[in-house]
């Protein structure tokens, strides 16, 4: 009887050990999409920025209210 019980012990401390792997490798993935994605949608941001920056510089236009056309 101590034999089953050791042996189900080292059974459930090796999936244990097995489980916290792929419980951090599922984690460790969720975060990198995450932050992939935050990166992204920063980047576009920053290039919509840039953009309108450069539309405004090229064309000339201005919100000076004192300004006629």
């Amino acid at each position: 009887m101590e034999r089953a019980g050791a042996a189900l012990g080292g059974l459930a401390f090796v999936a244990a050990i097995f489980g916290g792997i792929v419980l951090i490798r599922i984690l460790t993935r969720a975060l990198y999409a995450a932050i992939w994605f935050a990166e992204t949608v920063a980047t576009f941001a920053f290039a919509l920025l840039v953009g309108y920056l450069v539309y405004r510089i090229l064309l000339g236009s201005s919100d000076d209210p004192r300004r006629i056309g």
